[in-house]
This record gives C-alpha cells, sequence and structure tokens, in this order.
C-alpha cells in the first residue's frame, strides 16, 4: 500500500476541497490539481465557486446548540446530501466526472467547539458515506479528530496550505482569516509556521446585526463604521481570561457568540447598535494585535486579509489602527495561489481541506505544535468510499 501511495504521489492528482464556515451561509468549493508532496507539493486551482447554503440549512446550523438527538441525527443526514449534491453539480457544470478525483476533502458544518481544552471536543456534521455516494467518488472528512487525539486543539489546520502556499512569499508574513473567529498564520521560509485563534471576527458582528435588524450581516460594514467606540467597554472586554491563555489557543461562537452579542447588549440597553457594533470591530482588532504580539512577529511583518471580515471596511480600519506600521494589512489576492479566480481568498477554506485531503492520502502530518498544540504531528483525516462499492480503493 505504500508504494502505491508514493506512485499516486508522484503524479498529479485532482481533490476537490468542499468548506462551510460557522456562519452557514454557502458552501466553497475548489478543484484543485495537486503535484508533489511534502515541502514540494504544489496547487494549482482549476475552479472554485461559492454556493449559497439554503435558507432552511443556514437557520437550522444557527440552531444546532438547541438540537435534540433526533435532530442531530437529520441534520447529519441533510447536510451531508447538501454537500455532495453541490459537490455534483459543480463538477457537471465544469464536465469533469467524479471518477478523475482521486478524493473529495470535505471539511463538514461545525456546530460545536471547545472553548480551549481538547476534552471537549469538537463537531462537524455532514456525513461522509451520503456525501461520497451523491457525488460518486470517495471522500476525506473529519479533520480535527486526529490533532485532538493528540492532546492538540484541532484548530486552526489552514495553516498547512498557508505554509504549503505562501511560506517563500516573504521573508516572514502573516495571513488573518476574519470567519467567524479570527484566527492567524504566521510564516517564515521553510520554518514550521505558527498559529492560532485570535478572539472574535464576524461571529459577534453578524449576530448582533442579526437580532435587531433580521439582515444576515453588516454589509461592507456600513452600520460598523457609522459607530463610535464604547471605550470603557472595550477595555472590560479586553480583561476576558481567554487572552490570559498561552498560544497556540482556541476558541469559537460558544464564547464569542450569539451569547456574547446578548451580554454585551445587555450591558448596554439604549446604546446604539452602530456603537455596539464599533466596539466589537474594536476588541476584535485588538486581540489580532494582541495575538501578534504574544507571538513575537517580526515588527513591519505584512499581514494578509481574507474571509468574510475582509470585506468590512471598519474592521479593516479598526485594524489599520491598532497595527499601524507593525503589521501592514493587505489583501489577500496579492497571495492567492495559481489560477485562483476568486483572489479575495474566498477559495481558501476550501482550498486548504483539498490540501489537507490530498496530504491525508499520501499519509503525511499536516498539524504542529506551534499551530495546535498537539504532542507531536499528527495526519488527519478520516477516508470514507462511496457506500455501494463503486470508488473502494484507499491511497495510504
Amino acid at each position: 500500500m505504500q508504494n502505491h501511495a508514493e506512485e499516486r504521489a508522484a503524479s498529479p492528482r485532482l481533490i476537490l476541497g468542499l468548506s462551510s464556515g460557522t456562519s452557514a451561509d454557502a458552501v466553497d468549493l475548489a478543484l484543485v490539481r495537486v503535484r508533489g508532496r511534502g515541502p514540494t507539493r504544489a496547487a494549482e486551482v482549476l475552479a472554485g465557486a461559492r454556493e449559497p447554503m439554503p435558507p432552511a440549512l443556514q437557520q437550522r446550523a444557527r440552531a444546532a446548540p438547541g438540537w435534540s438527538l433526533a435532530e442531530f441525527a437529520a441534520a447529519q443526514h441533510d447536510f451531508g446530501q447538501h454537500f455532495g449534491r453541490a459537490a455534483r453539480a459543480f463538477l457537471d457544470r465544469r464536465g469533469v466526472p467524479p471518477a478523475q478525483l482521486a478524493a473529495a476533502a470535505s471539511h463538514g458544518q461545525t456546530v460545536y467547539h471547545h472553548d480551549g481544552d481538547p476534552r471537549g471536543g469538537t463537531l462537524q456534521i455532514g456525513a461522509l458515506p451520503l456525501i461520497a455516494l451523491e457525488l460518486g467518488a470517495p471522500v476525506v472528512g473529519d479533520f480535527r479528530w486526529g490533532d485532538l487525539a493528540l492532546g492538540g486543539q484541532g484548530a486552526p489546520i489552514s495553516p498547512y496550505a498557508d505554509w504549503v502556499l505562501h511560506r517563500r512569499a516573504a521573508p516572514a508574513l502573516g495571513i488573518l482569516n476574519l470567519g467567524g473567529i479570527a484566527n492567524l498564520t504566521l510564516l517564515r521560509g521553510d520554518q514550521p509556521p505558527v498559529a492560532t485563534d485570535c478572539g472574535p471576527a464576524n461571529g459577534p458582528l453578524d449576530a448582533l446585526v442579526q437580532a435587531e435588524t433580521g439582515a444576515a450581516f453588516d454589509q461592507d460594514g456600513r452600520l460598523t463604521g457609522a459607530g463610535c467606540v464604547l471605550e470603557e467597554e472595550a477595555l472590560r472586554l479586553r480583561t476576558d481570561p481567554f487572552f490570559e491563555r498561552p498560544l497556540p489557543r482556541s476558541t469559537g461562537l460558544e464564547r464569542f457568540g450569539r451569547g456574547f452579542a446578548r451580554s454585551l447588549r445587555a450591558r448596554h440597553p439604549r446604546a446604539r447598535l452602530e456603537d455596539l457594533l464599533a466596539t466589537v470591530a474594536d476588541f476584535a482588532a485588538w486581540a489580532v494585535a494582541e495575538s501578534l504580539h504574544r507571538a513575537a512577529a517580526p515588527s513591519g511583518i505584512p499581514l494578509y486579509l481574507c474571509g468574510g471580515g475582509a470585506e468590512n471596511a471598519a474592521l479593516r480600519g479598526a485594524l489599520a489602527r491598532h497595527l499601524g506600521d507593525s503589521a501592514p494589512v493587505r489583501r489577500y489576492a496579492e497571495l492567492a495561489p495559481a489560477g485562483d479566480l476568486r483572489g479575495d481568498g474566498g477559495l481558501r477554506e476550501a482550498v486548504a481541506f483539498a490540501l489537507l485531503g490530498d496530504a491525508f492520502l499520501c499519509g503525511e502530518t499536516v498539524t504542529w505544535p506551534a499551530t495546535t498544540g498537539c504532542r507531536v504531528p499528527a495526519v488527519l483525516g478520516q477516508w470514507c468510499p462511496p457506500p455501494d462499492g463503486s470508488r473502494s480503493f484507499r491511497i495510504s
């Protein structure tokens, strides 16, 4: 089997990466051609798309903390079926037979992640057999538990792809993903990367906007930009015990999501929504600056922004205020891998999971103690061929 894996690794292979963020607003797909292995691995994005999540599924994902066991079981089925059908439709539109894939790599939909203690676990839904069956190709999924088993946080795990794609773009650089939670990757050439969750990003901003306006998010940060920071509250937020933890650290919307937004509103019942949003954006930017300082990032290191929060002008402005010349803020488009037609970073996570899936096929580790806190680097993923037996081989 090992010789077979080595033969496959020597040839180009197609991997379809699938990712859905904590907001559950869309499924991102990236068809990636991968060559080489280990430090010589290279990726070319052949096609990509962002497929909106059906509103009913999006609402179910947001309600996940209150699910019954029956609702959880049904969600495993429905999300798996949706991911598989979205993947098959993506390939069909591009005339790519599923048989050409070495595998698909699915992150699933995160509905729970521990708040710093790996024993608390993590949960991504979307049953792999259903994805494999609907797609007609093997799937690699369940990427976080291998790291948790080795004492790691199970997040962030995108730094592997950052290291493969961008480690030689500059002597030192940072990549900041502004999703529901902000996470940071620091690259210094061929050295192992340093990574951590910084704190909140879109999670509490979206929760405030959804609760008080019914909109899904603050378009371009217009409401946030119209607000004024509540200075005393901004200082209070910085005392959260999360920031006392050593790096690398991990968190989720369980700490910085809807509950956080409700508590903030309860402390300031008469404050304008705009001012609450501006305060959260300021807090998020401070958390990034604090993480860069704790990680001993070199002064002047360029920081490339990706994720939905990169489109929030007010959040970008808050970052510029807190970072100044210590980390000039840039667009991820300047780092986008070859063929990435969405150089805004919209495909970054889908590409990242494609590369994680490819590394699994080659039996390679993809985490480091400095990225997740694992005792030793971990191989991530589980293999699932279509249950009808149409593609039953395994490359490892």
